[in-house]
C-alpha cells in the first residue's frame, strides 16, 4: 500500500515539475516580431485593396478579410481608416524614397544621372499602379503632407543633378529643374501610359528625349546613352 501511494504521489507532481522547465511559449520579443508581421500583413492588403476598389470604397472589414484578421485587430494596430491610409502612403514615400537615394549614381554626367532618375520614378509609379494613384488622389491632411515632402524631395534631388551643367544648360537652373520636376511627376507618367498608351519602356523613352531636347546641347543624347530606342515593345 505505502508503495502504490508513492507511484501516484510520483505521477501526479511530475507533470508540475517538467511545466516549471518549459520556457514560454511567447516571449516578449517573439509578441513584437508578431505585432510587426500583422501590422505589415494589414498594410500590404491596404495596399492591395486600394488598387482594386479605391479608397472610397475600401473599408476596415474588408482590410481585415483580406489579411485574414479579426477587424478589432486592425483597429488595434490603426484607429481609424484615414490613420490607416496614412500609414500606407508614409510607408510607400518612405520605400520609394529608399529606393532612389540608393540607386541614383553620384557619378556621370548630369545628362545620363537625370535618365536614371527619370527611369527609375517611371519604374516606381509603374510598380505601385493604381494603388498609387488613388493615394494621390486622397485629400487627408496627413496625405497632403506626405506629398508636399515627396515634391520637395524630388526639386531637390533634380537640382542637385542639373546644377554641375549649370553652365551648359538651355535654361537657368531653376527653370530646368521645374520642367524636370513636371516630367518626372506621376500626372506625366500617368498620361503617356494611360491616355497615349505608350508602354512603359516608350514613356521613359520620350521623357529622356524631350528633357535631352529642352535642357542639354545635342552632345548630350540622353536616348542614345540609355540604349533605348523608339520601337514598339
Amino acid at each position: 500500500m505505502q508503495t502504490g501511494m508513492h507511484v501516484k504521489r510520483f505521477v501526479a507532481v511530475a507533470p508540475a515539475a517538467n511545466m516549471s522547465q518549459m520556457p514560454r511559449k511567447y516571449s516578449m520579443d517573439t509578441r513584437n516580431e508578431e505585432t510587426a508581421i500583422l501590422r505589415r500583413r494589414v498594410m500590404d492588403a491596404t495596399v492591395e485593396l486600394l488598387g482594386e476598389v479605391g479608397a472610397e470604397r475600401l473599408t476596415m472589414d474588408m482590410v481585415a478579410a483580406r489579411a485574414d484578421a479579426a477587424t478589432r485587430t486592425v483597429y488595434n494596430h490603426f484607429q481609424s481608416r484615414p490613420e490607416l491610409l496614412a500609414a500606407v502612403y508614409a510607408d510607400l514615400v518612405e520605400t520609394n524614397r529608399s529606393l532612389l537615394q540608393r540607386v541614383v549614381v553620384g557619378t556621370g554626367e548630369p545628362a545620363e544621372r537625370l535618365r536614371q532618375f527619370v527611369t527609375q520614378m517611371y519604374d516606381i509609379y509603374e510598380e505601385e499602379g493604381a494603388a498609387f494613384t488613388t493615394l494621390i488622389g486622397l485629400d487627408e491632411p496627413s496625405v497632403r503632407a506626405q506629398l508636399r515632402d515627396i515634391r520637395a524631395w524630388r526639386r531637390a534631388r533634380l537640382t542637385h543633378i542639373l546644377r554641375p551643367a549649370t553652365t551648359t544648360l538651355r535654361l537657368p537652373l531653376k527653370q530646368a529643374a521645374a520642367f524636370a520636376f513636371v516630367a518626372t511627376n506621376h500626372v506625366t507618367w500617368s498620361a503617356l501610359r494611360g491616355e497615349a498608351g505608350l508602354t512603359q519602356r516608350q514613356a521613359i523613352h520620350t521623357t529622356t528625349t524631350v528633357l535631352q531636347a529642352a535642357l542639354f546641347d545635342q552632345d548630350h543624347d540622353l536616348s542614345a546613352e540609355s540604349g533605348h530606342p523608339l520601337i514598339d515593345r
